[in-house]
């Protein structure tokens, strides 16, 4: 027997893909919290605009992955 939530979910496929992005992007927004330090601090100190700029990209890589890994599912 299916419950109301199950149902759901198995019923729609834009249900799935919502539920798939949001799970894909939880541990994206706490990696996000955890550099949020580090990019207030570094661009003060010298030669650490590189470092920052890097951090800035790779973050904006693995949300770009999220985002268009769900689109194909």
């Amino acid at each position: 027997m299916a419950t109301p939530w199950t149902a759901l979910v198995a019923g729609t496929r834009w249900t799935q893909r919502v539920l798939i992005v949001l799970l894909a992007l939880l541990p994206l927004l706490i990696v996000t919290l955890a550099y949020v330090p580090a990019l207030v601090l570094l661009p003060f100190f010298p030669g650490a605009a590189n470092r920052t700029r890097d951090m800035v990209r790779q973050l904006i890589t693995w949300t770009r992955t999220a985002l268009i890994a769900s689109r194909n599912r």
